[in-house]
């Protein structure tokens, strides 16, 4: 097994990532993690343990949740949810909310 070469110095990891991801995935990651601040500061602690953000597809947030009480819970903070993300965000960014139940 041929070692790695040696770096004379650490690489920071957004170094890294500019030469792993194309800017369309850039862009992604980044909109996703204001998604996820957005999300942490508007959802209630009690909801923040028991939802799991688990993908952005054509402009909807989906979410995963063990039950269907947490379900209906996030239904009624809808509004709200996506009043935030799209102050933050712009409008268009997220366009909707789905929920599923899933698996814990």
């Amino acid at each position: 097994m041929a070692k790695r070469p040696h770096l004379r110095r650490p690489v920071p990891v957004q170094e890294v990532l500019r030469g792993v991801l194309s800017p369309g995935d850039r862009e992604s990651l980044e909109l996703r993690q204001r998604i996820r601040r957005v999300w942490e500061a508007v959802v209630p602690a009690a909801l923040l343990n028991r939802s799991r953000l688990v993908d952005l597809r054509r402009k909807e947030l989906w979410v995963e949740v063990p039950d269907s009480p947490w379900s209906q819970e996030l239904q009624f903070l809808k509004p709200k949810i996506l009043a935030a993300l799209e102050q933050a965000l712009g409008p268009g960014k997220v366009k909707d909310l789905r929920v599923r139940v899933g698996e814990w």
